[in-house]
């Protein structure tokens, strides 16, 4: 024997098993070559999304770096209007002068007002206030004449630096000093009411209350939503205290709308992603979106699962990172400079997309090739197998069909019974009806060979009308039909016979005109059936042979009885007799 024989028998065979399945063969050779560039494309895929994460990240951090130095910026310039203020109020007081400080005559007349105002010609920021009696309504503040003075000379410094520092800042709404003797200093200009309910809102802030209350550690707080519920939109506050001797003398605000954040995010994030700046009880300041509302929501709880459990805390302990569930990213970094963290939520299908774009193209058009030769290649193998398939198809339809009444032929019967049996259970019946057509010959001489092959097409429509849906009707032979009825008792099998002879016997065929011969005896033709009936475990038959048997010997005993009647256990089960062609 050669030494190669057993690897020629190897690939005879396989060629062999091939032929058997040619388009098998060729999905599983086109897929074979698909798997491997799909290999090579997944490790190109987590290559690039690492990268990518890479990237998102890094802009989520400079995002966040902005935004941190928008804040300091704000600290500083607070801290720096502060120190000014602090250094003035720290040297001795002045003797008031009426020549020097006459304006500030024309405010102590007005303090029975309940807000005075003065403009002087060095600034365009007025001074205004409130009156003595006003600001005795008011718990909290309270103010000496020489308090009371020393603060309208601040208010003259302050009134210069606040004008330049709104108009060098771009974003500032408001810049404001209020003092405790309810001096106030505030661009743009305010009107009394506004006067009025900064002076109470400096009494009840939180501000204040905490640089009475650790004044060492004073510095600049920032409520980052502060008049969240303000028609005109929530807006960002600075402040800090203006201290001297450990008592608060006033505070120095900057007030920044919440959309001038608002927009800086919505224009510097992508559209696939979703940044949102959270503060440390999870409600959000700003984020990317279109439009925004100040609510009280966790903002994570509104991310889908499994991140809306996701609680905060975890976030501002660890500082900056990526969490990843569900193929979905959650990547956030703290603001060093505050108690704010900026979170970015990527869905999962935006991160695929931004992965399959930057995928190398190579791949989608190696892939979209081998589509196109697989396309082909079955294309032409499936022109060839159709005409065979047709061709088979019709062969085993013609093999287990009856032609003329498109009945099941013997060779189904077989089947079918053979299916039913392999499935049966010992206590489940299966009946049979052997069916004859009475005096068929004389149908076939008196009418002729065409009208009998009408007439036996007849037959098998109302048999099949008539039967129960499960049955099955076969065409056993010449004239002779068969049931076979499963999970049917002997009556059961009896009763459907019944109803079959009877509907045979009441209803009339009436042939074409052209098929009727010039001599027949009329245009209608009335015939009626015999049947036998056989059960399968009643009879004791033990397959389709014997039920047969059983089934031929009891039409035999109708046709012997008289015809048109059934015959389920020997002697006639029913003798009704409907009308009979003799």
């Amino acid at each position: 024997m050669p030494p190669n024989a057993p690897a020629d028998r190897l690939v005879k065979s396989i060629w062999y098993r091939a032929s058997l399945r040619p388009r098998l063969t060729v999905v599983l050779c086109f897929v074979a070559v698909f798997a491997i560039t799909l290999i090579l494309a997944v490790h190109q895929y987590f290559l690039v999304r690492a990268r990518e994460l890479d990237q998102r990240l890094h802009r989520l951090e400079l995002q966040a770096m902005t935004l941190d130095v928008a804040v300091q910026n704000n600290k500083q310039q607070l801290r720096f209007l502060r120190t000014s203020a602090e250094r003035m109020i720290a040297g001795p007081s002045a003797p008031f002068s009426p020549a020097l400080d006459a304006p500030f005559q024309t405010v102590l007349k007005a303090q029975e007002e309940p807000v005075w105002s003065l403009r002087l010609p060095e600034s365009d920021v007025p001074i205004r206030g409130v009156g003595a009696r006003q600001l005795a309504n008011i718990p909290g503040l309270q103010r000496t004449e020489s308090t009371f003075l020393d603060d309208l000379r601040l208010s003259r410094l302050m009134s210069r630096l606040l004008s330049v520092q709104f108009r060098l800042s771009t974003n500032l709404e408001r810049t404001a000093f209020v003092s405790a003797t309810g001096v106030v200093v505030a661009y743009p200009a305010l009107s009394d009411e506004q006067t009025v309910g900064l002076v109470q809102s400096l009494a009840s802030s939180r501000l204040l209350q905490v640089s009475r209350q650790h004044p060492l550690d004073y510095d600049v707080i920032f409520d980052p939503m502060y008049e969240r519920k303000s028609s005109a939109g929530p807006r960002l506050l600075f402040g800090t205290p203006v201290m001297r001797n450990d008592v608060v003398r006033g505070v120095i605000l900057f007030v920044i709308p919440q959309r001038a954040v608002q927009d800086y995010m919505r224009l510097d994030t992508t559209p696939d992603e979703i940044h949102a700046l959270v503060q440390r009880n999870g409600t959000a300041i700003a984020t990317s979106e279109n439009t925004f509302t100040a609510t009280d929501e966790n903002r994570l709880g509104r991310l889908p699962a499994p991140w809306n459990d996701l609680s905060v805390a975890p976030l501002f302990q660890t500082g900056g990172g990526v969490l990843s569930a569900h193929q979905s990213l959650l990547l956030y970094t703290k603001l060093p400079s505050t108690d704010l963290v900026l979170i970015d939520y990527v869905p999962a299908k935006a991160v695929f997309l931004a992965v399959v774009r930057l995928t190398s193209a190579v791949f989608a058009g190696i892939w979209l090739l081998l589509g196109f030769l697989l396309w082909a290649t079955l294309l032409v193998v499936d022109q060839l197998l159709a005409r065979q398939i047709a061709l088979s198809d019709q062969l085993k339809a013609l093999s287990r069909v009856d032609p003329l009444t498109n009945l099941a032929n013997r060779r189904r019967l077989d089947e079918e019974f053979n299916v039913f049996a392999r499935g049966r259970h010992a206590d489940r019946c299966v009946a049979f009806l052997m069916i004859d057509i009475d005096h068929f010959k004389r149908v076939n001489d008196v009418w002729g060979h065409t009208v009998g092959d009408e007439v036996l097409r007849h037959l098998a429509g109302v048999t099949t009308a008539v039967v129960r849906p499960p049955d099955l009707v076969a065409r056993f032979g010449g004239e002779e039909f068969c049931v076979l009825l499963p999970n049917a008792s002997a009556d059961d099998a009896a009763r459907v016979a019944e109803r079959i002879r009877l509907a045979v016997a009441q209803t009339a065929f009436t042939p074409g005109q052209a098929e009727l011969r010039r001599f027949a005896p009329g245009s209608e033709i009335w015939i009626t059936v015999s049947i036998g009936v056989a059960e399968m475990v009643s009879d004791n038959c033990p397959d389709l042979e014997s039920l047969v048997a059983v089934a031929d010997q009891r039409l035999y005993a109708a046709k012997e009885g008289g015809r048109n009647r059934v015959v389920a256990d020997g002697p006639a089960r029913s003798c009704e007799v409907g009308r009979q062609q003799e």
